[in-house]
């Protein structure tokens, strides 16, 4: 490669290379020095180039959405991924390691379904407007063409964001999957104890949850992305 992420990558890409790019998500380099690295001015800087300089190399706003994208799904798996580090990790980081873990796949689908269909989604559009649609029916598009990917990790995050807060014990609580059983938080603070295999602790859901999100993206980087660049 005639740029490596451990040299010509930000800050932020350097720090993840080692710990989770490059044993878990190697696709992601070879996507960013392939596709991304031409829309910058390196070896200047990474500032990506003016629209004149784009177009002397063909390029566009498509491409400019789809390399923002790509950098946006790493920065919030490094969100999920530091709030991980905390030794007193509990619920309450749970919340929002979830959250970003979320966020990864929702700009993943969006990206992944640009990529698809280029010339079907405004590239600054968030919402479609006007008959042309954006990033938000380009995320539904995805989902809904892929069987709704990963969704038991977002509606376990929805229940807890959006809804009541899970009972636990010893920093344990529902698995992934296991939510909705315990919605009457007695079925925990009341006898008979509940089956201990429906519980984990709060770090081993996240784990679950970050494995399988960035196992997806790994699978989907290299059929959907690398074979068309």
């Amino acid at each position: 490669m005639p740029y490596t992420l451990q040299g010509d990558g930000d800050r932020i890409e350097q720090r993840l290379y080692a710990p989770l790019i490059q044993p878990d998500f190697p696709s992601y380099e070879i996507f960013w020095d392939r596709f991304v690295t031409p829309l910058t001015n390196r070896p200047v800087d990474v500032q990506l180039k003016t629209d004149a300089d784009l177009a002397t190399i063909g390029k566009g706003d498509h491409e400019l959405c789809l390399a923002q994208l790509h950098y946006s799904v790493l920065r919030h798996l490094g969100r999920a991924f530091a709030l991980r580090q905390d030794p007193h990790y509990s619920l309450d980081h749970l919340v929002f390691s979830l959250s970003a873990i979320v966020g990864a796949q929702d700009v993943a689908f969006e990206l992944l379904q640009r990529f698809k269909n280029p010339a079907s989604y405004g590239a600054w559009l968030g919402k479609g407007t006007g008959g042309v649609d954006g990033g938000r029916e380009a995320q539904s598009h995805w989902k809904a063409g892929d069987g709704y990917p990963l969704q038991d990790i977002r509606d376990y995050r929805n229940h807890l964001v959006h809804g009541r807060t899970p009972p636990g014990f010893g920093n344990q609580y529902p698995k992934i999957g296991q939510e909705t059983s315990y919605f009457d938080w007695r079925k925990v603070t009341a006898p008979p104890a509940p089956p201990a295999a429906d519980f984990a602790l709060a770090t081993d859901i996240h784990d679950t949850a970050f494995s399988q999100t960035v196992t997806y993206f790994e699978g989907k980087w290299a059929s959907e992305l690398l074979p068309n660049i």
